[in-house]
C-alpha cells in the first residue's frame, strides 16, 4: 500500500507527534488509522515517527480551486466539499472529539470519505490540551479561543463551538483566498503582525468580519458569515452548517 511517513525531531515536535499518534488510535473514523509508530523522547536527540495509509484525494482547498477561478462546475464541487467537511467535523464532535487545527488543507476528500490530517491538537471534549498548544492557524481562531490561549489564562479545553467558527472561517478562506476578518477596517496590517499580536487582536473581538460584497457567490458565504457572527453558544452545529450549505443554490 501507499503510506505517509511523518517524522519529528526535537523534544516539542517529537512529543506533539506522539500525542497525535495516541489521538489517531482512539479518534472515530475521520482520522487516519496508525500503522506503526516509533518514539524516543528521552534520548539526547528526541525524535518520533508515524506511518499511516496515504489519503488519496483533493484537500478541501483543492476542491474549491474551480470556485476561486470561476471555472465551470466550481460551485458544485466547492459546495459538495464544504458539506462533506462539515459532516465529517459533525461526526467528530458527536463522538466527543475536537480536531484542534481545522483548516482547508487538513481535510482530504477520498472515495471512503473525508480524512482529517494534522491531528496534533486533537483532544476529547472536556480534556485540557497540551501547554504547547497554540490554536492552529491564527487567522481562523475564534475570539474566545484566542483569548483563552493567553499565557496568563488557565488550562485550555477546546469547545466544538469555537471549532465551528474555525470551520466556517476556513471555508471562507478556501472560497475567497482572503481572510475572514477585515483587518484593514480595524486599522491593522495583518501581514506585518506577529502571530502573537494577531491572536491578541482577534481576542478583543473588535475586528469586523469581512464582507461578501463583490464575491461572485455571496449566497455560499452567507451561512459562513452567520456562523462566525453568532456569539458562543448560539452557533449552528457542524451538521446544521452542512444542511445550510447544502441548501445554497448553485445558480
Amino acid at each position: 500500500m501507499t503510506v505517509a511517513v511523518k517524522v519529528a525531531s526535537g523534544e516539542n515536535a517529537a512529543r506533539a507527534l506522539v500525542r497525535e499518534a495516541a489521538a489517531l488510535r482512539t479518534m472515530p473514523p475521520g482520522g487516519i488509522r496508525v500503522l506503526h509508530t516509533a518514539d524516543n523522547v528521552s534520548c539526547p536527540a528526541p525524535w518520533a515517527w508515524l506511518v499511516t495509509p496515504w489519503a488519496d484525494g483533493p484537500t478541501t482547498w483543492d476542491a474549491c480551486k474551480k470556485l476561486r477561478d470561476t471555472t465551470e462546475g466550481g460551485r458544485a464541487e466547492a459546495r459538495c466539499a464544504a458539506v462533506e467537511l462539515c459532516m465529517a467535523v459533525g461526526r467528530l464532535h458527536t463522538a466527543g472529539w475536537v480536531h484542534g487545527d481545522l483548516r482547508p488543507h487538513h481535510a482530504v476528500h477520498t472515495t471512503a470519505g473525508v480524512r482529517l490530517l494534522s491531528c496534533t491538537g486533537a483532544s476529547r471534549i472536556g480534556n485540557a490540551v497540551s501547554a504547547t498548544y497554540l490554536g492552529g492557524l491564527v487567522h481562523l481562531l475564534s475570539p474566545r479561543l484566542a483569548a483563552a490561549l493567553e499565557p496568563t489564562a488557565a488550562s485550555v479545553m477546546l469547545d466544538p463551538d469555537d471549532e465551528i467558527y474555525t470551520l466556517a472561517a476556513g471555508l471562507w478562506w478556501a472560497a475567497t483566498t482572503t481572510w475572514p476578518l477585515a483587518y484593514a477596517d480595524a486599522g491593522l496590517d495583518s501581514s506585518t503582525m506577529s502571530a502573537l499580536a494577531l491572536r491578541r487582536a482577534i481576542a478583543t473581538a473588535k475586528i469586523p468580519l469581512a464582507k461578501a460584497a463583490g464575491h461572485p457567490w455571496p449566497e455560499f458565504l452567507a451561512p459562513l458569515t452567520a456562523a462566525m457572527a453568532q456569539p458562543p453558544g448560539s452557533r449552528p452545529s457542524a451538521l446544521q452548517l452542512a444542511d445550510q450549505l447544502k441548501a445554497v443554490p448553485l445558480t
